[in-house]
């Protein structure tokens, strides 16, 4: 990768025009996982990173939510502020979604079809575009 990436966590908010993506309740497995994809792509841009792991400052996820074009929720890693608000925020456009548990997808499916099993999807879905 020869751009460059702006980690942004709450309270802070960068305003510029990158790619902005969301990222709510990584794992410590995914962070690696998009660590590794990222290396082994040539993307030639730069982009925002907005990680939120729970913090109760939701006006910043609201905000978040809000400037960043792409969003990922790692719906087994909630806690009990996200779950509050996760039927909202997936709701959104753009939002996707993943979790292992079979029956919890399907009531989620009713709000947002954007269901995906690994991070590799969500990177491959939004940033694939990007190679250069």
């Amino acid at each position: 990768m020869t751009g460059k990436i702006t980690l942004i966590t709450p309270p802070d908010i960068y305003e510029n025009g990158n790619l902005s993506i969301l990222f709510c309740h990584l794992s410590d497995k995914d962070q690696e996982v998009i660590s590794k994809w990222l290396s082994e792509k040539n993307l030639n841009i730069d982009i925002n990173f907005y990680v939120y792991e729970g913090q109760t400052n939701i006006p910043w996820l609201f905000y978040a939510n809000g400037v960043c074009q792409h969003k990922y929720l790692d719906i087994d890693g909630m806690n009990n502020i996200t779950s509050a608000i996760s039927s909202y925020i997936l709701g959104k456009n753009n939002f996707y979604f993943k979790t292992v548990d079979e029956n919890l997808a399907a009531i989620y499916s009713y709000i947002n079809t954007n269901r995906i099993t690994k991070i590799e999807q969500f990177l491959e879905r939004v940033l694939s575009d990007q190679n250069s």
